[in-house]
């Protein structure tokens, strides 16, 4: 498998779970307790559009030592909190 098509199989399994939020969502509504999960499906449509982007432009996949976690630790701080374990590599962007 190519890289264009790893980016194309990440980016079919994030539209799978889009599918599921979106799902859980209305059926939450219908019940009347709502999950709140507009921002996890705002933050998986960015992640989508980045493994298109990825896809279209070449993009090398990386190798799984090479992957790093970014979070957000609140929605009122600005910096983003990055963690990685430590037989990760570090990322240089």
């Amino acid at each position: 498998m190519n890289d264009d098509q790893k980016w194309l199989e990440a980016a079919a399994a994030i539209e799978q779970d889009i599918i599921y939020l979106k799902a859980a969502m209305a059926e939450s509504k219908r019940t009347g307790i709502p999950l709140g999960l507009e921002q996890d499906i705002l933050q998986l449509n960015v992640v989508l559009g980045i493994y298109r982007t990825n896809a279209a432009a070449g993009i090398a996949f990386p190798n799984p030592d090479d992957l790093f976690c970014i979070s957000n630790p609140s929605c009122s701080t600005a910096q983003m909190a990055t963690a990685t374990r430590r037989d990760y590599k570090v990322s240089p962007f």
